[in-house]
């Protein structure tokens, strides 16, 4: 009868402490369409189109375009942020709401993301050169998928090895 009881002690104990909802600690991954890939394009000198894994680059007199490879790792990477911020939920353009406090930048330059996925298109846009405290806001989510593509890009040595544009804007 003791033996019985250490048994039944020991489930009561697994019971309450082994086997705990484990909800929070469990990451579902996103399956990557088969149809993902994105473009990007700074608005300045420098685009990128992860179909073609190419990279270009205008000059005065040219525009070269190389191959990058982005690993597997930094694809899930950056389709995951896509599905976290809703990209395809977001405007075609972050546009200030009135005209108020609008500031801008000289040069200014139209940064746009275009990404295709679930026989689905999506173009997202958004231009320094008329802006706001609150559009910028609004906007943050698309600029900071911008900074994280274009910090995976940068650190590329075939990007690293091209040279800087001389096309300047003023």
């Amino acid at each position: 009868m003791k033996l019985l009881r250490i048994i039944f002690a020991v489930f009561i104990i697994f019971g309450l402490f082994g086997f705990g909802d484990k909800k929070d600690s469990v990451v579902v991954k996103q399956e990557i369409p088969t149809d993902f890939y994105f473009t990007i394009h700074d608005g300045g000198n420098d685009g990128y189109n992860s179909q073609y894994k190419s990279f270009y680059r205008k000059y005065l007199n040219e525009e070269k375009t190389i191959k990058v490879d982005l690993t597997k790792a930094e694809i899930e990477k950056i389709y995951s942020f896509i599905v976290k911020i809703k990209f395809f939920q977001m405007p075609i353009a972050f546009e200030p709401k009135g005209k108020e406090n609008i500031k801008g930048t000289i040069p200014s330059f139209n940064m746009s993301v275009v990404v295709f996925a679930n026989g689905k298109k999506k173009y997202v846009s958004y231009d320094n050169g008329a802006t706001n405290d609150a559009n910028d806001k609004r906007a943050k989510p698309f600029l900071d998928l911008c900074d994280m593509i274009r910090e995976i890009l940068y650190k590329k040595k075939e990007i690293i090895e091209l040279s800087e544009s001389d096309y300047r804007y003023e």
